[in-house]
């Protein structure tokens, strides 16, 4: 049965231009292609065939909904209004969302839905192993066909079958409709987790010999990493090892789980916690990053024998590793001495193939090669680190860093047959940096917020930021700590780091010492913007500030639900916050550099104006703004949602934010002077801004380094910024290759395509069959003797 035997192909369903859309995002995102699967291919109708709701809730959905797919609430007035743009921290907890006509329909249905499927898994879960009901009857026929009506209920549900989600929703939500669809999704998975489990449990009970236990917990792994269960999924996937039975997904789900469960350990970077590595480790990284550039381990380089248009390509790489390493050998081809190597040929350090493959294709490495590369005291500190993890056998057993470190020891040529595995991507910025990031992977849980990858809006901000030398800067929601570390490298003399999650100053603590500037950072601080500041830090020279931007109203967004992505209802909240403060924190003539996608780019000036008043109290407070922008796209086409439900309601909370479109920006703030407010748009919209390197690096870095000193001078003394769009780049720039920017709309930080694999394409069919051989055998079993019955 399609709907209970795990995970199929998808099949497009829904019937709004949204949903549509949606699906087109998802299918090309996670599991190879498919975010969502299953589903019906007709639209939904007025009532529910063979539900077991009842008639008038079934009735009254389907007539609400009729009007509620069709319904266009009128616009109301534009983004640049304050009353839309609160100047606050974002709340972990979701703002409510209004209700909509037709709503409580809606939740009847599926709130009937969820309480019908959880009795549905205490039964599963009370079953005897002979398929025996509290009662004392066979219970299993009528437990298939109260999971086969309920299911065929749910798929002509109007907003998507709750089925078709693939993974259950993890982020807080303040839509009552989508966090009820969610609930619907995990109680489905859970329900259909419950029938596996006791599948397993009754053939161990029956000793059942055509059941294959192998594939049962394959199945049952795949439900609990639908349930986030990372955990659970590897330890029966290590039962399925160990069962000795044969299955197709084994060897490369196993390795897939223990690459989400290693870097989620409590001792991930703890060296890094507190005071950041001792002396003794930072020479041995001092070791390792000589290692990576000796092998010419820079993006140019990168880019340049993976055949990548950019680094952007490393950034969703579970969906490209095969393609960028398709190009990375060929790259490297043994040289035929009947055919010599036309000049100018690319010679690509044989070094360089195996550093890329483990720490950008997320590629599984001998252990001993690792050893080979770097050294087997650099490998020793990575191993206790948790920056690499060793992995044994075709079961991927997670090795203690001890026992690997004893095994690299012991015999550095083989140590100990172990294969490795990084839990960090380690991206090669400007001519000789190197930062490390989580892979986009891990995911955003309670227990694990993780650190964002290095992706083009922060790609912009280093290009970009104005390179004027400063004694002091503040790094602001600095995740990784990528845009301190490049102001250290080349133009300030000392950093401060910010962030409200622990694990990014983690990653600050090891990415300084990777790159020997931990003596220039001055503080790292953990909280909410300026507010985890001591109070007698600042004033400072410059800020640096990638705050989280993805708009996110009432929280329905999927992809917008990772701490460094979720900027609000507006994807401005943060924002504001950092523009409030920073008359504070900067001194006269001081910058602020930041990275955004605006709402309604054209009313950004005048927001930014109105944040600045907000913080110093005055409307007349001097300073200038210069804001670089890229091409608007819709707000139709900015889709960082998972489902068709969270599609349809992310639209309509978009229209009641009064969001049209969405841009690209680099904003400079320069503060002082005495000619009051003056903020502006700077030229003409810039298309791909964000990946234009040369316009960020020649024209917008050097007009907004222009505009520093310009800041402080009198009015009458101040020049209106030029058109960026007539400054040419110089003549010698490399061209340009294109960027590959199919799939780009949706692909937001936070949401997470490329979580599941592609090549878990879920069990065969025939879950049935199975269970009704069980039956029979169990009442094959409860029946006396055929010699008693004589």
């Amino acid at each position: 049965h399609p709907q209970m035997a795990g995970l199929v192909p998808p099949r497009r369903s829904a019937s709004t231009a949204a949903a549509a859309a949606a699906w087109r995002y998802a299918a090309a995102s996670a599991w190879g292609g498919c975010h969502r699967r299953g589903g019906a291919t007709e639209p939904p109708q007025g009532r529910l065939t063979g539900s077991l709701l009842s008639a008038a809730t079934a009735a009254a959905t389907g007539a609400a909904l009729t009007d509620s797919f069709h319904r266009f609430s009128p616009l109301r007035e534009r983004c640049h209004k304050t009353d839309c743009l609160a100047a606050t921290v974002v709340s972990q907890e979701a703002r409510a969302a209004p209700a909509r006509a037709g709503d409580a329909a809606l939740l009847a249905q599926l709130k009937e839905a969820t309480a019908l499927l959880e009795e549905l898994t205490r039964e599963w879960e009370g079953l005897a192993a002979d398929g025996r009901g509290s009662g004392g009857d066979m219970a299993v026929t009528g437990l298939v066909a109260r999971d086969n009506d309920l299911r065929a209920s749910l798929r002509g549900f109007p907003l998507g079958d709750p089925s078709e989600t693939t993974t259950v929703p993890r982020h807080a939500c303040g839509d009552a409709v989508v966090a009820a669809h969610g609930a619907t999704t995990a109680a489905l998975i859970k329900a259909e987790l419950a029938r596996a489990e006791w599948e397993v449990r009754s053939s161990q009970v029956l000793q059942a010999s055509s059941f294959n236990l192998t594939s049962s917990l394959v199945n049952i792994a795949l439900l609990r990493l639908r349930l986030f269960d990372i955990d659970g999924s590897y330890e029966k996937l290590q039962d399925a090892v160990a069962s000795g039975g044969a299955d197709a997904r084994l060897g490369l789900l196993t390795r897939y789980t223990a690459q989400l469960k290693a870097p989620r350990h409590a001792d991930f970077l703890l060296e890094c916690a507190d005071r950041g590595p001792g002396n003794a480790s930072r020479a041995l990284l001092d070791k390792m990053r000589a290692v990576f550039l000796k092998s010419s381990y820079t993006a140019k380089m990168v880019c340049a024998a993976t055949k990548a248009g950019s680094m952007s390509e490393f950034i969703f790489v579970e969906s490209r590793a095969d393609k960028l390493e398709m190009g990375l050998l060929d790259s490297i081809e043994e040289a035929n001495p009947m055919k010599p190597d036309p000049p100018g040929k690319l010679q690509v350090p044989t070094d360089l193939v195996d550093l890329v493959r483990i720490f950008l294709l997320h590629r599984v490495l001998p252990l001993a090669r690792l050893c080979q590369l770097l050294g087997p005291d650099v490998l020793s500190l990575l191993l206790r680190l948790r920056v690499v993890q060793a992995l044994d056998g075709d079961e991927c057993r997670i090795v203690e860093p001890t026992e690997a470190a004893a095994a690299v020891a012991g015999n550095n040529m083989c140590c100990g047959g172990f294969f490795v595995v990084s839990n960090v991507a380690l991206w090669p910025v400007e001519d000789d940096l190197l930062i490390a990031t989580d892979f986009e992977q891990t995911y955003s849980a309670e227990d694990v917020e993780p650190v964002m990858y290095l992706s083009e809006d922060s790609l912009a901000l280093a290009s970009g930021a104005p390179r004027v030398k400063a004694s002091s800067v503040l790094d602001v929601c600095c995740g990784s700590g990528v845009q301190g570390i490049v102001a250290l490298r080349y133009y300030a003399d000392s950093a401060t780091f910010v962030d409200l999650n622990p694990r990014a100053l983690r990653f600050v603590r090891f990415n300084l010492a990777l790159n020997g500037l931990s003596h220039k950072a001055t503080g790292m601080y953990t909280g909410s913007v300026y507010d985890a500041l001591p109070v007698d830090a600042g004033p400072y020279d410059a800020i640096v500030a990638n705050p989280p931007f993805v708009p996110n109203p009432y929280g329905i967004a999927s992809g917008g639900g990772a701490m460094y992505g979720n900027g609000g209802n507006t994807g401005e909240e943060v924002l504001a916050a950092i523009v409030q403060g920073a008359h504070k924190m900067l001194k006269p003539g001081g910058r602020l550099s930041t990275v955004t996608m605006a709402p309604n780019v054209e009313g950004l000036p005048g927001r930014i104006e109105g944040w600045y008043a907000a913080g110093t109290g005055t409307s007349t407070a001097s300073f200038d703004a210069l804001v670089f922008r890229g091409k608007p796209t819709p707000a139709g086409q900015y889709l960082p949602t998972s489902t068709s439900v969270e599609t349809h309601r992310y639209q309509e909370a978009l229209r009641d934010v009064g969001m049209e479109t969405i841009s690209e920006v680099v904003a400079v703030i320069m503060a002082g002077g005495s000619g009051g407010p003056n903020a502006q748009l700077a030229g003409e919209p810039r298309p791909d801004l964000w990946s234009d390197q040369v316009f960020l690096r020649t024209v917008v870095q050097n007009t907004a380094a222009d505009t520093v000193g310009a800041a402080a001078a009198p009015a009458s003394q101040r020049q209106p910024p030029p058109q960026q769009t007539q400054r040419a780049a110089p003549a010698a720039a490399p061209a340009q290759r294109p960027v590959d920017n199919r799939g780009r709309e949706g692909c937001l930080p936070g949401f997470q395509p490329g979580f599941f694999p592609g090549y878990a394409t879920g069990p065969s069919p025939g879950w049935e069959e199975t269970s009704s051989e069980l039956e029979r055998i169990a009442l094959a079993m409860a029946q006396p003797p055929l010699r008693a019955q004589r």
